[in-house]
């Protein structure tokens, strides 16, 4: 990658930036029949003009969680509940909160917090019964910038931090182990269900790889390719399948056939750009442009 498109792509994966583009979430149902993806009944749930992104369900309650920036360019943590449709701020200080992560204990909330006064930032847990109780996990002025996180169980996660090349991170809370897994990488860390593992993209070459560590065996596996020419947002499915995030379109790849396929759209779903995608059972958040 040369020197000005790698400058280009570290400004494109910090997820602080004062002037975010416009992007609404929408929450659509979620079916899979005979290995093709459906999807039905989109609705905006953010609803609001700005930067509405980076959603994730609660595991067990029916909420929604997502990035919401307010007028002044700062960004608050809010939920959207799936049965009464209410939206909440769920944080609200002076600095700025990112990539909302239920922890498996399911009690706490991890964000990426932008410190205002520094530009620092941290990994942030946050008690979802008080928000106001907070223990930092991370610090950015001893391991660098974090900017996204995935997690396996309250002790071991990924982290993507912030770098030239951007990086990789395995932790283990217990043992204090931090070890670099990959470079190159994608803003896309996920567990994959059912399995004690993540996955991850990374540029090899001019290739981008959808890839799987399994911290258990130190191991890593190749899952698939993924299209260089966009953006590498990942979701799966319960049922082993991976989604992707391309442009306008929608693509499911099968683990056992090892096949991608186009996702069919909704056509009340407005025709715009795609990016981050979230996924819970029969729901599955996408966040399109304005």
């Amino acid at each position: 990658m040369t020197t000005a498109r790698l400058t280009l792509f570290l400004l494109l994966v910090a997820p602080v930036l004062h002037a975010q583009n416009g992007s609404e979430v929408y929450l659509l149902d979620l079916s899979e029949k005979a290995g093709t993806v459906v999807l039905s009944n989109p609705r905006n749930v953010s609803n609001k003009p700005g930067y509405d992104n980076q959603p994730f369900f609660h595991p067990t309650k029916p909420l929604l969680y997502y990035t919401s920036m307010m007028p002044d360019g700062q960004t608050d943590i809010w939920s959207y509940n799936l049965k009464t449709a209410a939206r909440i701020p769920v944080t609200q200080t002076p600095d700025s909160e990112y990539s909302p992560t239920v922890l498996p204990s399911r009690a706490h909330l991890s964000c990426i917090v932008q410190r205002k006064a520094t530009g620092d930032q941290d990994l942030v847990s946050y008690r979802l019964s008080n928000p106001k109780q907070t223990e930092l996990t991370l610090e950015s002025q001893k391991m660098g910038k974090v900017g996204y996180q995935a997690w396996l169980n309250t002790q071991e996660a990924v982290v993507f931090v912030l770098g030239s090349p951007p990086t990789m991170h395995y932790l283990n809370r217990k043992t204090g182990l931090d070890t670099v897994i990959a470079r190159q990488i994608g803003r896309s860390l996920n567990r994959i269900p059912g399995q004690r593992a993540f996955s991850y993209v990374e540029q090899v070459g001019e290739m981008w790889r959808i890839r799987s560590y399994d911290p258990t065996r130190n191991l890593v596996r190749e899952i698939t390719t993924s299209d260089p020419g966009f953006d590498h947002y990942n979701a799966w499915l319960d049922t082993g399948t991976l989604l992707e995030s391309r442009g306008l379109d929608l693509w499911a790849f099968s683990t056992e056939t090892k096949q991608w396929q186009v996702v069919t759209l909704p056509a009340d779903l407005p025709r715009k750009k795609l990016s981050r995608i979230a996924v819970q059972g029969k729901r599955i958040a996408l966040v399109l442009d304005e």
